[in-house]
């Protein structure tokens, strides 16, 4: 995945790609902490951002049936939409994440870019949601299968959940379905607090057992 932001503390503009291991230097003050502080709140508060919409159509057909079958092809196009309104909505909760005042951010941009031709559809999924001991639905996906099958596990006439908490439910599986596999759960360390202090007792312990050797 690939960064892009504009107007955001000390950078002007930047862009970076992210790795399975990122590492962000520079000297003081050149919005180290900006990148990566912005960055870890994207990848932490994601699935709130992206918005899937799911038909009411779909959702009357499902306590009507029992049963609906959603073809994911049809969200995936769908993908590089969502991620960019997603960065919008992300972009104005800046101020909250970083728990400054909204003046600071009024003209930032923060755009993530997501690999989305090669979103792989091959794992399983599957989900049941409950209540209490009773289970409600399930929503399941088999290997290598672009369709999400939403199975009602209980008679409709029993189903108490309101059809937007519905809605919510199989787009926020159909959101880690396509996008998951593209957004880490974040881990970040700050030399100058956390990894500087790790490495210099490392070192200093390596330090010792070799002159123990020596001696």
């Amino acid at each position: 995945m690939k960064i892009k932001v504009k107007n955001l503390g000390a950078l002007k503009q930047a862009e970076f790609t992210l790795g399975d291991l990122t590492i962000i230097c520079g000297c003081n003050n050149t919005g180290k902490t900006y990148a990566t502080y912005a960055l870890f709140g994207f990848l932490s508060t994601w699935r709130r951002m992206f918005a899937i919409q799911i038909n009411a159509d779909n959702i009357k057909q499902l306590l009507a049936d029992g049963v609906i079958r959603l073809d994911i092809q049809e969200y995936i196009k769908q993908s590089e939409q969502i991620v960019a309104k997603g960065c919008q909505a992300y972009t104005q909760q800046l101020p909250k994440i970083f728990a400054a005042r909204a003046e600071r951010f009024k003209t930032t941009d923060f755009q993530v870019s997501l690999d989305i031709q090669n979103i792989s559809l091959a794992s399983r999924f599957n989900r049941e949601i409950a209540s209490g001991e009773a289970s409600l639905f399930s929503i399941t996906k088999s290997e290598e299968s672009t369709e999400l099958i939403v199975t009602l596990l209980v008679e409709k006439e029993k189903v108490k959940i309101p059809p937007d908490i519905l809605e919510r439910i199989i787009a926020d599986a159909l959101k880690d379905i396509i996008f998951e596999q593209f957004l880490p759960n974040p881990f970040i360390a700050s030399a100058e607090r956390t990894g500087a202090a790790i490495f210099r007792k490392e070192l200093n312990f390596a330090r010792n057992r070799l002159l123990e050797e020596m001696g």
